[in-house]
């Protein structure tokens, strides 16, 4: 992408320098760029992605696969972009499965630990109270549900092949609805709510650090 080629002074001599560009008609326009309502530049806040490996479903009324959560102390605010849910494509006699994306109020205990990875190596670490798990076996208080999801461990259906790039909360793509966000002491969760073990599914989640 080009950058600006020229500037202005808003007020000449001593005002701030605007980037302005010509784009070949030769005249120079003014170069804007976006920002979100916590002033980020639009695609500057630091991001990062975080995915559990392929785990077997579970044949019980409900069963937490995933938990995010930010802590009190973290100083930081989460928004979440994307939440996935991708089957294994090995051959199945699959189900149709139901999914609870919920928020919770404290954070999931036990199960496996999963780190965060930047997608940019320049980005700050995250803070210690930022924290993301598979299966916990404990915690993750129910606050409220957000959404309810629903896939298919059938492998030959077309959610297998597609399911890696369908995005849960895709509203949250657009500039004019909110993100879903996490502020300090609330996180979200992710239940399977059909009880079947046929097949395994990993669950990738998206954010970015305000």
């Amino acid at each position: 992408m080009a950058q600006s080629n020229d500037s202005i002074l808003i007020t000449p001599g001593s005002g701030a320098t605007v980037a302005t560009h010509n784009p070949g008609d030769s005249k120079e326009y003014q170069v804007v760029m976006m920002a979100g309502e916590r002033g980020h530049i639009w695609g500057s806040a630091d991001a990062f992605i975080v995915e559990t490996t392929n785990t077997a479903n579970v044949a019980a009324s409900r069963t937490t696969r995933f938990d995010l959560f930010n802590a009190s102390g973290s100083g930081v605010v989460l928004e979440l972009s994307g939440i996935y849910i991708i089957p294994t494509l090995t051959a199945v006699t699959g189900v149709g499965l139901t999914w609870e994306l919920i928020k919770t109020s404290a954070v999931g205990t036990g199960g496996t630990t999963l780190t965060p990875r930047a997608l940019d190596s320049d980005n700050a670490s995250l803070p210690s109270q930022v924290t993301a798990r598979t299966s916990p076996t404990g915690g993750a208080t129910t606050n409220h549900l957000w959404l309810s999801i629903n896939t298919s461990s059938e492998e030959t259906l077309p959610y297998g092949s597609l399911s890696s790039n369908i995005n849960h909360i895709a509203f949250a793509l657009s500039p004019d609805i909110q993100n879903i966000t996490l502020r300090e002491g609330q996180g979200i969760k992710i239940d399977q709510t059909t009880s079947s073990s046929v097949g395994s599914t990993n669950i990738r989640a998206v954010f970015s650090v305000k």
